[in-house]
């Protein structure tokens, strides 16, 4: 249920301040409502949350607050990247890696990433990983993240916006191929009212349009 909300001395408000009431998980994703996600996580506990990030792929510190549950967390792009890897594979962990292979000058290979690589580990599992894609479709689709839209193409993301402006993300992604943009100043001050859903899904639909057809990109697998 959409409605004001009070956990301990906290008090989450949606951006548009107004309350829909009872809605469905993919309509409160859709539209980015707080107090949804932060009914969920106080729900299910905030430290379930944590250890679920933790497992797709975030490496920093998540702090165990209510406000967590908006994103009170420090993370690079590379973690979210990360984190998001999984929804776009079959929900397969997704360690990044900058090196592919080390040769001398006479073609000895010297290292090869894809020597011994352990096998795969599944982090989301069916029918959770189907539930989330189709919510994060519809993000795309006609939601907050509906800037971000490629044609042609199947995608499914998030946008994030800091309640200070001092941050905005969009993270999409298509079969096997997650994009992270996110910005906000050096200095850590305040943008002006820059949202996910506008500059960074703008970016990212940008990007992707020249990417993807370069790309061997398929359809999101189970989704």
């Amino acid at each position: 249920v959409d409605e004001p909300i009070k956990i301990g001395n906290w008090e989450p408000h949606n951006y548009t301040n107004r309350y829909l009431g009872q809605i469905t998980l993919g309509e409160a994703l859709k539209e980015s409502i707080n107090t949804v996600a932060a009914r969920l996580a106080n729900e299910v506990g905030t430290a379930n949350v944590a250890a679920t990030a933790h497992r797709l792929g975030i490496t920093s510190p998540i702090q165990l607050d209510p406000s967590m549950a908006l994103g009170a967390v420090e993370v690079s792009p590379m973690e979210m990247a990360q984190a998001y890897a999984p929804f776009s594979n079959g929900g397969y962990l997704a360690r990044a890696y900058a090196i592919e292979r080390i040769r001398t000058a006479d073609g000895r290979v010297l290292y090869d990433h894809g020597v011994d690589r352990p096998p795969r580990q599944s982090v989301i599992a069916q029918p959770a990983l189907a539930y989330m894609v189709t919510m994060m479709r519809g993000v795309v689709q006609g939601g907050t993240g509906g800037r971000a839209n490629v044609p042609g193409y199947d995608i499914a993301g998030k946008t994030g916006t800091t309640s200070d402006y001092r941050d905005a993300w969009f993270v999409g992604y298509t079969g096997g191929f997650v994009t992270v943009v996110w910005l906000g100043k050096d200095d850590n001050t305040p943008m002006r009212r820059v949202t996910g859903g506008a500059a960074p899904a703008e970016i990212w639909k940008a990007y992707m349009t020249a990417a993807l057809p370069r790309l061997k990109v398929e359809p999101i697998p189970g989704g």
